[in-house]
């Protein structure tokens, strides 16, 4: 370390990465690398405009007179890796930033009432305003305004800590064992966005069944399967209804970072997730809703048996408070990932006009340029400098930096703890042995057979599909209120998460014991 802010860190094959701290005090927290939304380095289009963001950020919660939450207020980079804070302010802090959020929930009625009226009319306008933009456009505003669009959905998760802190401490002083899972349980439950798009890949797969021609070409797996939809006249009725649901909820990306596509640029995606669900007997979205309502209902009660009669009340009003809780986050998720593929969208807007000019080969090629690369010189050709960036991102893809940097905190002991014993994070009660299937995608999903263990590095909701037909899931990544996590409740299904390395250290194809609330994991065959 050669100055206060200047620092660096060694991966292990020993490579170093030097990287400025993002704020003076950074170095006494810990950060952790965040793996579960950013799982790949950036590219160097994407590492740009992270750089020149954060105004669009700070003015996201200046509108709304907020302080944000620590692990929002700023990420640090380590070279093209991204890191959270894990270190909480002191309490006295909290204090202080506590009453306004606490204002502006009664202001707006509520956390649930404040994300619909306030923060998703925001962020909904900002997509559409980078969908308009053209390659002309200022990106330096591009990048703000990304992130005041992003930011919008972190301002209403603020608004989720005061009653979730206290409903936490509420049951942690009279219900004891599992305060976590319980607290999420009874707030789980109402309609969100992945669970309507579940819905629809649902009532996909049931008109495919329906009509054999449609099974028989969806099934071949083909890379023209969708042609080959688009020709068979008996087909008509599906096409029309996935172009619709293509049309409705294209502009999603697959992924919080910019190196995956939209639904929009590769529909094949989609179809994938109708080909899992022909191939298996998944659960129905009416019985979805029954396990999760039903599991409610059964925590509700265990929680009421064991508070005080005089703190029922208390319990209820607080649980009022939380309404909305999945429905908000994962309103949230959906958008955030509509103005990635907002982003991603104007980059190979630009980047067609590159091709256009015949200077470089893809339009994807521009993720590996900043705009200083292509408007220094109007007419120079960039195919070499794209492949010399996609070599080192591709070398960097293979470095494994440290989980944790700064001062060691409760993170890094965990890591430590979970690696030591092969075990993860409690994220989803229950026990269940299967078939461990190692997915890399969900376009993968066909291989997925009802009551097999899904075991990926992490998921987003362009995997909830899967969520139907998998016993279980373990992933690589995230905590209590990661995608997989606040997912798996929902199914009512076995989760553990943040077991580390678990795509490698569970073999395809062997059998699995998951208990989603001990958060461990024990290979039996």
């Amino acid at each position: 370390m050669t100055t206060a802010l200047t620092s660096s860190v060694r991966c292990a094959d020993g490579t170093e990465i030097p990287h400025e701290w993002v704020y003076d005090e950074a170095p006494q927290c810990e950060w952790m690398r965040d793996r579960s939304h950013w799982p790949d380095p950036m590219m160097p289009m994407e590492l740009w405009l992270w750089n020149r963001a954060p105004a669009g950020a700070d003015r996201a919660w200046a509108e709304i007179d907020m302080e944000p939450p620590v692990m929002f207020q700023r990420f640090q980079m380590v070279g093209p890796f991204l890191y959270v804070r894990t270190t909480m302010p002191p309490m006295e802090r909290l204090a202080q930033m506590a009453p306004r959020y606490v204002a502006v929930s009664q202001e707006y009625g509520g956390p649930s009432r404040f994300w619909k009226t306030y923060c998703e009319p925001r962020i909904q306008r900002t997509c559409d305003e980078i969908a308009a933009m053209q390659p002309g456009s200022d990106l330096q505003a591009a990048a703000e305004a990304w992130f005041y669009g992003f930011h919008q959905t972190f301002t209403s998760l603020a608004l989720l800590y005061i009653p979730n802190m206290r409903l936490t401490a509420l049951l942690t002083e009279h219900v004891g064992a599992d305060v976590e899972l319980l607290a999420f349980e009874v707030t789980q439950g109402g309609n969100n966005a992945t669970q309507d798009i579940d819905t629809e890949i649902w009532d996909l797969a049931a008109l495919a069944r329906a009509t054999p021609a449609v099974t028989k070409i969806i099934g071949s797996n083909t890379e023209d399967a969708l042609n080959e939809l688009r020709r068979e006249p008996a087909a008509a009725p599906f096409v029309v209804a996935f172009d619709a649901l293509i049309a409705r909820h294209g502009r999603r990306s697959q992924a919080w970072m910019l190196n995956k596509p939209t639904w929009a640029e590769d529909p094949a995606s989609a179809l994938a997730l109708v080909r899992a669900q022909l191939g298996a007997e998944a659960v129905s979205p009416d019985a979805l809703r029954e396990r999760t309502a039903k599991r409610r209902q059964e925590s509700t009660e265990r929680v009421l048996a064991a508070l005080p009669a005089e703190k029922h009340d208390e319990f209820r009003e607080i649980v009022g408070e939380l309404d909305g809780y999945v429905s908000v986050r994962e309103g949230r998720a959906y958008w955030q990932l509509v103005i990635c593929g907002e982003m991603r969208g104007l980059a190979l807007r630009i980047g067609d006009e590159l091709v256009h000019a015949g200077r470089i080969d893809r339009a994807d090629d521009v993720l590996f340029l900043t705009p200083e690369d292509f408007q220094a010189d109007a007419d120079a050709d960039l195919r070499a400098l794209v492949a010399k960036n996609r070599e080192q991102w591709t070398r960097d893809c293979a470095l494994e930096p440290p989980f944790t940097i700064g001062t060691p905190g409760d993170a890094a002991t965990l890591a430590e703890t979970m690696r030591a014993e092969l075990r993860g994070a409690p994220a989803s009660r229950g026990q269940v042995t299967g078939t461990a299937r190692v997915l890399n995608s969900p376009e993968e999903g066909h291989r997925l057979q009802k009551g097999d263990i899904l075991v990926c590095v992490m998921t987003t909701p362009a995997w909830t599909p899967l969520f139907a037909i998998a016993g279980g899931i373990v992933t690589e990544t995230g905590g209590a209120l990661s995608h997989p996590a606040i997912t798996a409740r929902e199914y009512g299904i076995p989760a553990v998460v943040a077991l580390q390395k678990a795509t490698t250290t569970i073999a395809d194809g062997a059998t699995v014991t998951i208990d989603g609330a001990k958060g461990t994991v024990t290979v039996t065959g």
